[in-house]
């Protein structure tokens, strides 16, 4: 995991926290395609976004359990009043309808425990 530049640094050591250890990184590398080779050679593991489509790699993915489960919000910006142009509002469109069946997929994937 790439420390420097990389804002999913503070998201997996905060996530490592929450868990109660710190991480021990030996291995820096940003692109995705590079994190899923180093943990399928057995050197590591790793949090990956849903949205990053894993290489072919032998890797497994596992969802995370437990409170809080570390989330990232994805915004759009427009130029003013070009958010009614047919093209730029069919891709805000296309984020919406991507973004619902995300949430709904991780909804009935996950379902909260109760505690008992």
């Amino acid at each position: 995991m790439k420390q420097r530049n990389n804002d999913t640094y503070p998201l997996v050591t905060a996530a490592c926290a929450a868990a109660g250890f710190t991480p021990r990184v030996v291995h820096q590398v940003k692109e995705w395609y590079a994190v899923s080779a180093l943990v399928a050679e057995g050197l590591g593991v790793c949090l990956v976004p849903r949205i990053v489509p894993l290489p072919r790699h032998a890797v497994t993915r596992v969802p995370l359990r437990g409170e809080p489960v570390p989330v990232r919000r994805f915004l759009t910006a427009v130029r003013r009043g070009s958010a009614a142009h047919p093209l730029v509002s069919a891709g805000l469109d296309a984020l919406r309808e991507a973004a619902a069946a995300h949430g709904a997929g991780r909804r009935s994937a996950h379902p909260k425990r109760r505690a008992r």
